[in-house]
């Protein structure tokens, strides 16, 4: 069935992750499905690309034009790595920048940060094991390089099986050793928190080459944004790393309801243009 299925998977790891994410945010329409039925659904949800987007042009700045059919007006999230225009709010067009700098979010104010610091249900930074594992694996000074030990250290023990049925607290997926990127994700972000920094959760869609027999295409995924005392700076466990392929459609604290309705958004989802930015005109 679906789950013998992605564990038989043999693609490129970035599309091994895209697909378990894309089965996980599907969620109840694929219980009981079969493989066919679930490659469907999933296939329903890609966003094509108008263009090959190499790994060199996503490591720099991307300007994406993007719409929705039917038009559907949405609060895309500036982030520090996000910058956010509407281009026709009529027609629920916007004008989208994603690079390592280029977002315009500005600074949260004390509570927002007290939120992203404090464990909840799914981001359980509290647990004696999430602790542990903080301590034990987060290396270095300074958040990026403490964040980028705890992301390795995510990869290297999250090696069980795909588990797409489930939503797991970042103690679970830390004791089953499985999961989708939303796994992923609480989990890095969990750590993040026991190591005294912020951390919040972006759900959005993330660029892959190849992905279940298509080429090109933007499938769904969660990834993990950090405080560094400057800016939110984003970190990908599921697939490794961020680039300027990863957009953003909601931002949350790692509750299953903060995803709600960015699924069916993504199914509406149209990338018009993307095209590398050298200079962006202000």
């Amino acid at each position: 069935m679906i789950a013998a299925a992605l564990r038989a998977w043999r693609g490129p790891l970035s599309a091994a992750a895209l697909l378990a994410c894309a089965v996980a945010q599907a969620q109840a329409p694929t219980l009981g499905a079969s493989e066919s039925q679930a490659r469907a659904l999933i296939q329903a949800r890609l966003v094509a690309s108008p263009y090959k987007m190499s790994e060199r042009a996503r490591s720099g700045r991307i300007r994406y034009a993007l719409a929705f059919e039917p038009a559907l007006v949405w609060p895309w999230p500036a982030t520090g790595e996000q910058r956010v225009r509407v281009r026709d709010a009529a027609a629920a067009t916007a004008l989208i920048d994603v690079c390592a700098d280029c977002g315009d979010e500005a600074a949260p104010d004390p509570a927002e940060l007290r939120r992203y610091l404090a464990p909840n249900a799914w981001i359980d930074s509290d647990q004696r094991s999430v602790r542990a594992f903080a301590r034990q694996h987060a290396r270095g000074q300074g958040v990026e390089r403490r964040m980028q030990s705890l992301v390795k250290a995510v990869q290297q023990h999250m090696n069980g099986p795909i588990a797409y049925r489930d939503y797991l607290s970042a103690s679970q997926a830390l004791a089953s050793r499985g999961g989708d990127c939303t796994e992923f994700a609480v989990l890095l972000a969990a750590l993040g928190r026991a190591q005294g920094i912020p951390t919040r959760v972006a759900y959005g869609v993330a660029y892959a080459s190849r992905f279940t027999g298509q080429s090109h295409v933007f499938g769904p995924h969660v990834w993990v944004q950090a405080w560094d005392g400057r800016r939110w700076i984003s970190y990908d466990a599921g697939l490794g790393r961020f680039d300027s392929g990863h957009i953003a459609l909601r931002i949350g604290d790692g509750l299953p309801e903060d995803g709600a309705g960015v699924l069916a958004a993504i199914g509406r989802l149209k990338v018009i243009e993307a095209s590398g930015v050298i200079e962006d005109a202000r």
